[in-house]
């Protein structure tokens, strides 16, 4: 499950490849290269919340429209538990409240992990301030954009247009596109593969 959830969906298929795809289209410069891979990892920690945040969502979405097994559920609800406590540590570890050993504690304790990786997890939190932050920052974005949209257009709310729309704005900051999405006369995908529900 570990496998299809990480690698296939959140890496691949609907998740960054999808999201990659949409994004090396969009009208903005930024848009297009703020979530390209680099060397401290993403090019603009603004893409962030779009390119994490989309392939986050693209797994809760699988479970959501019921196309995980009752296994793959399980752990896409503690991946869910992970980014949680990875962003509750990313926070702490930068205020000075916690350190690596409190924070690999943590991991090992709360969340299940081996002390290896749990300690890994730790330092990669020291490395990347704010970066754990945006697997469970955005797709609660998105999930809060779509919402809001769908009340706002009613019986006329198509999800699939909606994902259209989302992937068309690259790779920037949901809360700065949200005020556009939710304006009419909202920019429209461009042509190639279609998000769907």
């Amino acid at each position: 499950s570990v496998i299809k959830l990480n690698h296939v969906v959140h890496h691949g298929t609907v998740g960054h490849h999808f999201q990659n795809w949409y994004a090396s289209r969009a009208a903005s410069r930024i848009g297009r290269v703020a979530a390209v891979d680099c060397a401290s990892r993403l090019a603009f920690f603004c893409g962030g919340t779009m390119a994490e945040g989309w392939a986050t969502y693209a797994t809760q979405l699988l479970a959501e429209t019921g196309l995980l097994t009752p296994l793959e559920r399980t752990s896409a609800r503690h991946g869910r538990l992970r980014a949680a406590a990875r962003a509750f540590v990313d926070v702490r570890l930068h205020e000075g409240r916690l350190s690596l050993d409190d924070a690999a504690r943590l991991y090992e304790q709360r969340v299940g992990m081996s002390s290896a990786a749990a300690r890994a997890e730790a330092v990669k939190n020291s490395m990347f301030p704010g970066a754990a932050l945006i697997y469970l920052a955005g797709p609660d974005l998105i999930r809060s954009l779509r919402e809001r949209t769908a009340a706002q257009q009613g019986s006329d709310f198509d999800l699939g247009a909606f994902h259209d729309r989302l992937l068309a704005q690259g790779s920037l900051p949901i809360a700065l596109i949200t005020p556009g999405m939710l304006a009419s006369g909202t920019a429209m995908a461009p042509e190639g593969p279609r998000a769907g529900a």
